[in-house]
């Protein structure tokens, strides 16, 4: 059968919103710490009498604790109730937001923050797990993604009306409200398979997990992608400012441009794995390093604004897929896990190395930079798609 024969959906698309939702909800409660940093910066100094750099490292502590606590949840995901784990892991980060709230004290700040990162490492965990076991994982996390970033979206818009009338304090005694209300979605996490998982131990459940090779090659590959699209996003408003756009008229852009990774999205989510996942992400990912690495150079306001929407339209687009991939490898979430770690370890070199080529060789150099990592990386991520297509993973 030829490879664009339309593939069965073992699921429909309205049975996977509860999962969806559940993930979604899991993703704000771990995410939103790390997204609201660039928010944050200015009211913290302030709050704190503390330079820039001070608070980069409290920023570079709480990512860290984040990325190792989601890392290490891999195993943990396959043995206990995704669910009980998910409610833990709210808790911790309710219980951490409550205490950022009250302290005067930098260092003991940055202790707060980086344990509402473990738990938001935790419930994230738990939730990608979830739906890396779920029937169509690519429906599952398209559908999730455009939840997530639609109160992703409109929090960020009530940041600062609540930094105004609340402060800092507000800020994060409204993340904990907003980590316990979530608390009875997670009812909808699925279970660990337990014929594989039970009664095995942890070095065990490392070794025996299928499609190693295959597996490093995608979250390798997926690494070297990121560190292009994060160099991109650093300078993403500096480089809107090059074209002679004003702040408000960027600002507004950045908004409507939500738009467009809602419809990414959403065209993954109604495709699902019905067409694979090779071509999906050939296509997707191709389009997002052609237009990042040429987002990078253009001087026209006009064509800033196309390239921006058609960069996170492909982005948005993509996403689904690539965990999709990764959980095709093993229903047990194990690499889903490990990829989403690695995916979000990427945000730490990716900046410093944009500084760094922007310092000695300015802002054009980017676009050669951005195509390299990106040809690179979707190399190696959609070999691995590919194997998975014609090995018949579901995912």
């Amino acid at each position: 059968m030829s490879d664009f024969a339309v593939r069965p959906q073992s699921e429909s698309f309205w049975s996977v919103i509860p999962g969806a939702l559940a993930v979604a909800a899991a993703y704000n409660v771990g995410l939103w710490g790390l997204y609201l940093q660039p928010q944050m910066l200015s009211p913290l100094m302030a709050k704190f009498g503390a330079a820039e750099t001070d608070i980069g490292v409290v920023y570079g502590a709480e990512n860290f604790a984040y990325f190792m606590a989601l890392l290490l949840t891999a195993i943990p995901v396959t043995q206990y109730s995704r669910t009980k784990m998910a409610i833990l892991g709210v808790a911790i980060a309710a219980v951490g937001s409550v205490a950022c709230a009250f302290t005067d004290n930098l260092g003991t700040f940055m202790v707060y923050r980086c344990v509402v990162s473990v738990g938001g490492g935790i419930v994230t965990g738990a939730a990608t797990a979830s739906a890396a076991g779920s029937k169509d994982p690519v429906r599952v996390f398209a559908l999730a993604g455009m939840l997530y970033l639609f109160v992703f979206s409109v929090g960020r818009k009530l940041v600062p009306i609540g930094l105004e009338n609340f402060g800092e304090t507000g800020i994060f005694l409204g993340s904990a409200v907003f980590c316990a209300v979530t608390i009875p979605i997670y009812g909808f996490l699925n279970p660990p398979i337990k014929a594989a998982s039970s009664g095995v131990d942890f070095w065990a459940l490392i070794r025996n997990a299928p499609y190693r090779l295959y597996a490093i090659l995608a979250m390798l590959g997926l690494f070297i992608y990121e560190l292009g699209q994060n160099a991109v996003f650093t300078y993403m408003d500096k480089l809107g400012e090059k074209t002679g756009l004003a702040g408000d008229e960027r600002g507004s852009l950045y908004l409507l441009s939500f738009s467009l990774e809602l419809l990414g999205g959403g065209l993954a989510a109604w495709m699902g794995s019905r067409f694979g996942k090779f071509r999906p992400l050939l296509f997707g990912l191709g389009l997002n390093i052609t237009s990042a690495a040429m987002f990078t150079v253009v001087q026209d306001p006009i064509y800033y604004i196309y390239l921006l929407f058609l960069w996170n339209f492909s982005y948005a687009f993509s996403m689904p897929y690539i965990t999709g991939t990764l959980s095709a490898l093993d229903k047990e979430g194990r690499w889903a896990v490990a990829g989403d770690a690695i995916w979000n370890f990427s945000s730490t070199p990716g900046p410093i190395i944009a500084t760094v080529i922007v310092t000695h060789f300015g802002y054009n150099p980017l676009a050669l930079w951005v195509f390299t990592s990106g040809a690179l990386g979707i190399t190696l991520f959609c070999y691995t798609g590919r194997k998975a297509d014609k090995l018949g993973l579901d995912g």
